[in-house]
């Protein structure tokens, strides 16, 4: 699939909402799990700002933000090339 096939199709794969929790957030991005993602977080390696909202437990990030972070890694990678996770596996 083409980086730019594959960037006009991320709307399906995206909620139609500004913000996700950090478990919505770590699904798109490709974590594990969302304790991964906090872990990520509280080690300031994630490449998105995260968020709390007054009166709701968690963390939060915007939507577009998500999406901006896919895209950019979409059109980064090479075709052909493997993930260092499918590298390890092999």
């Amino acid at each position: 699939m083409s980086a730019i096939r594959a960037w006009s199709s991320l709307g399906e794969y995206f909620p139609d909402k500004p913000i996700l929790t950090s478990a919505e957030a770590a699904r798109l991005m490709g974590f594990r799990s969302g304790d991964a993602l906090a872990k990520a977080r509280l080690k300031g390696r994630l490449p998105i700002q995260m968020f709390q909202l007054p009166g709701r437990r968690g963390w939060f990030v915007a939507t577009d933000d998500v999406r901006a972070w896919v895209e950019e890694a979409i059109t980064q990678t090479t075709p052909g090339t493997l993930s260092p996770r499918s590298a390890q596996a092999r």
